[in-house]
């Protein structure tokens, strides 16, 4: 497996401002290394490092670069069977899934380790979440779809927080206590209603809603762990309807660890519920957004789904 590939996307935030760990680490050169100057030439290199059939690939940016990335070998290779590893290092302004399944610390002798004998490293399998809307010709991979609120507040994030230098989980907070706790028309922004439909193998959901969180990940960021559903499917996804009661105590429910029968009683009494599932369906008129990227804005049906499981050395 060894003679790995490298993708960084030059312009992340913390690649653009400490420059990439791995061509610190030496193990780039002009042959094996693409330079992401902009999302246009992903397809082209995502072809030629199949047609290669290489088996381990690096990439090194934040969420909207793997994001991007692995959507873009699932496009071309859509049997996950037939996909390389991928190792994963943090150098955006958010992190989420190299939080996970990637390098949290990378290092010089670690990513050389990784290059050079990734047979002998730790191998993580996670699957991805593909969301296809009825009208569109394809799917969109990530790990974390959200309408309602969270789109709102990464508009927010965009415009306030990231602006002031404030990257990352520091953003996020940020943003959830002033939409918590504040009073002005940022709350009223983020926390207005919107209509959505919710179609599950066992429920079906209409009407306003504030948010939809739908994720293949174990939590989320800050310990954020909003999912209590039960059952065996991959796709995780919770929903507060318009009328949801005491946000502040049961956010704060989210953040422990797990949720007790107890709490997922009361949470569903104030209106926030949660299912595990193998594919939903949405439909809405407002943002969807994945991974931090925007999706096509549409009026049809969206499926969500949980895609076989894609590995990931680290």
């Amino acid at each position: 497996m060894p003679n790995p590939v490298f993708i960084i996307n030059p312009q992340s935030h913390t690649v653009a401002k400490r420059g990439s760990d791995l061509v610190r680490a030496g193990v780039t050169s002009k042959t094996n290394c693409y330079m992401l100057g902009t999302f246009g030439t992903l397809p082209s290199a995502v072809a030629d490092i199949l047609a290669t059939g290489r088996e381990h690939i690096f990439v090194e940016g934040g969420d909207g670069t793997i994001h991007g990335v692995l959507s873009a070998f699932m496009a071309q290779q859509p049997d996950v069977d037939k996909l390389p590893c991928f190792t994963l290092l943090p150098g955006g302004m958010t992190n989420l899934v190299a939080a996970h399944v990637g390098l949290k610390r990378p290092t010089a002798k670690k990513i050389k380790t990784l290059a050079e004998n990734p047979q002998d490293q730790k191998i993580v399998k996670m699957p991805m979440l593909g969301a296809k809307a009825e009208d569109a010709d394809k799917a969109h991979y990530g790990f974390l779809l959200s309408t309602g609120a969270l789109p709102a507040a990464t508009r927010y994030c965009a415009e306030h927080v990231h602006t002031k230098g404030i990257g990352g989980s520091a953003a996020v907070r940020n943003t959830l206590l002033k939409v918590l706790f504040g009073r002005g028309v940022e709350r009223d922004t983020i926390l207005k209603p919107s209509p959505l439909s919710l179609n599950l193998d066992t429920a079906w959901i209409e009407g306003d809603h504030i948010i939809t969180v739908a994720t293949t990940l174990p939590r989320l960021m800050i310990g954020l762990k909003p999912f209590w559903g039960t059952g065996d499917g991959k796709l995780m996804i919770t929903h507060a309807g318009k009328d949801a009661r005491n946000v502040v105590r049961n956010v704060a429910r989210m953040l422990l660890p797990g949720q007790s029968a107890a709490a997922a009683v009361k949470l569903k009494r104030d209106g926030f519920q949660s299912w595990n599932v193998g594919n939903a369906i949405i439909q809405l008129s407002g943002e969807v957004v994945l991974d931090g990227e925007f999706l096509p804005q549409t009026n049809a049906p969206i499926s969500l789904f949980a895609t076989k499981p894609l590995k990931f050395i680290k």
